[in-house]
């Protein structure tokens, strides 16, 4: 069985098809992928466009615990509320 994408995941929540509590179980059982091709940017001082990330160091085919998922989703709120979408990079 393959992996629903992010976007076919919150259409199916917009639906009212998918309640949260089944999508955060499936993210954990890893049947909803978690990359996203928008990538986020921030400006230096200088002007350059900078993408931020969270890579977990040493996690190689292991699974995402709980916590991690939890950073990670964190961390994502983060990246969305500091930088912006461009398509010019």
């Amino acid at each position: 069985m393959g992996k629903l994408t992010v976007k076919e995941t919150e259409e199916l929540q917009e639906a009212g098809i998918l309640k949260e509590s089944t999508v955060t179980q499936m993210r954990e059982k890893g049947l909803v992928s978690t990359r996203r091709n928008n990538k986020r940017y921030l400006k230096t001082a200088d002007g350059t466009l900078v993408s931020p990330q969270l890579y977990f160091q040493g996690i190689g085919k292991a699974k995402y615990s709980k916590r991690m998922t939890e950073l990670k989703e964190e961390f994502n709120s983060l990246v969305g509320k500091y930088s912006i979408k461009t398509n010019n990079k």
